[in-house]
Parts: C-alpha cells; sequence; structure tokens
C-alpha cells in the first residue's frame, strides 16, 4: 500500500515569513475549517485536513514562495486554534527539511505547489510524477530508497 501525501499550502495572504518559521518551531500546521473544495471536487479541503489520517504526509509550501518541509501528520485536527476563529492546527513530525528552492517551477497540478490549492491530496495514480517533481528535487528522495512500490 503507497502512503498518503497531501500539498499544505500556507498561503501568502495568511502567513508571514515569520509565521512560517513558527510553524516549523512549533511543529503545527493550520487550515482555515472553511476552506472549500477545489474545483468540482466534493470535498472541502478544511473537511480534508481535519479528517486527514493521523501517519499521512505532506510537504508544505508557502504559496508558491518556497517549500518547506516534508512532514507526517502524529495528531488530531485542534478546533480550538490560537490562530483564532475557524483555523484549525494539526501537529507534525519533520521528516527532512527542503533543500534551499525559490518555488516550483514544475507542471501545474492540484497538488503543485503552482496551483492555488490549500491541502490537497496526490491521487495515488501521480505518485511517480510527485516523487519526480516534488519528493526527489525538494528532499532527495525515491520511494525505491525507501522500499516503497508505486
Amino acid at each position: 500500500m503507497a502512503p498518503k501525501f497531501w500539498k499544505l499550502s500556507q498561503g501568502t495572504d495568511f502567513f508571514s515569513y515569520q509565521d512560517m518559521a513558527d510553524t516549523i518551531e512549533n511543529k503545527l500546521v493550520y487550515v482555515h475549517s472553511d476552506t472549500p473544495a477545489k474545483g468540482k471536487s466534493h470535498e472541502a479541503q478544511g473537511a480534508n485536513f481535519i479528517g486527514a489520517d493521523i501517519g499521512d504526509y505532506f510537504y508544505l509550501t508557502h504559496g508558491n514562495k518556497g517549500i518547506y518541509l516534508l512532514g507526517q501528520l502524529i495528531g488530531p485536527a485542534n478546533i480550538f486554534s490560537l490562530k483564532g476563529d475557524g483555523w484549525v492546527d494539526r501537529p507534525f513530525r519533520l521528516i527532512r527539511l527542503a533543500a534551499p528552492n525559490g518555488g516550483y517551477l514544475g507542471p501545474q497540478k492540484w497538488w503543485a505547489p503552482n496551483d492555488r490549492s490549500t491541502f490537497t491530496a496526490v491521487p495515488e495514480k501521480e505518485l511517480t510524477e510527485f516523487e519526480t517533481n516534488i519528493l526527489t528535487p525538494f528532499f532527495d528522495i525515491t520511494f525505491d530508497k525507501f522500499g516503497i512500490n508505486v
């Protein structure tokens, strides 16, 4: 079974560079609970963040200003977030910091940093493309190295 990966963007409209540093230091990621579905999807991104399984992986972006880290959700959603009304936070385990970068230049996908989405799953059928465009260049990770067959 392939692991589940998500793109998590803490956008530049709501998060400063200091907020991103605090996110990493405190090991808490944030999504607003009212974040709507993407396109014609029936699944709201805020609800997906709240309902994502403990153990799921994500990579954190700041819009397309940069990719910051690869993490793993280690706890349930907290609806009493210090960020305020409607915001939800979740604790994470840091897997790896991203190589220094100025953003993503690859193909546009809902799960890619250059798409305006907040919390979007990487479809299982696109994991190889995700590995090629995100995991390997930004984190020096290949599924092979970890014995994962996709």
